[in-house]
C-alpha cells in the first residue's frame, strides 16, 4: 500500500512533525477562505489548482523519461565491449611499465 505524502516527506526528512501539524491546522481554514470566496473567483482558484496539477503531472512524465534515458545509457554502456582486454594486459611494453612504476614506488 502506498504511503500518504505527509509520511513519504517525513520518511525522506524533506518535513519534521511540526511542520505536518502546521500544515494539517491550516487546512480547514484555507478551505473556509475558499468557500468564502464569490463563485467566479472560486473557479479561478480551480483553474490555479488545476494548471499545478497538471505541471505536477507533466513533471512527472519528464522525471520518468529521464529516468529511462539514463537507464537505456547505463545499459548501453554495460552491454559495450570492453575496450582493454586482458591478453592486452600481459604485453610486454605492459609489464615493462608496471615494473617501472614498482620500481619507483619502491625506491620512494
Amino acid at each position: 500500500m502506498s504511503m500518504s505524502l505527509r509520511d513519504q516527506l517525513l520518511q525522506a526528512g524533506l518535513a519534521n512533525e511540526r511542520q505536518c501539524k502546521e500544515a494539517e491546522r491550516q487546512l480547514p481554514q484555507q478551505q473556509r477562505e475558499r468557500q468564502q470566496l464569490p463563485k467566479d473567483k472560486r473557479a479561478m482558484a480551480s483553474h490555479a489548482e488545476l494548471a499545478a496539477k497538471q505541471a505536477q503531472l507533466a513533471k512527472a512524465a519528464r522525471d520518468q523519461e529521464l529516468s529511462r534515458r539514463q537507464k537505456e545509457q547505463a545499459d548501453k554502456i554495460a552491454r559495450a565491449p570492453r575496450t582493454h582486454p586482458t591478453a592486452s594486459r600481459n604485453a610486454p611494453t605492459f609489464a615493462i611499465c608496471r615494473s617501472l612504476l614498482t620500481k619507483s614506488a619502491v625506491q620512494r
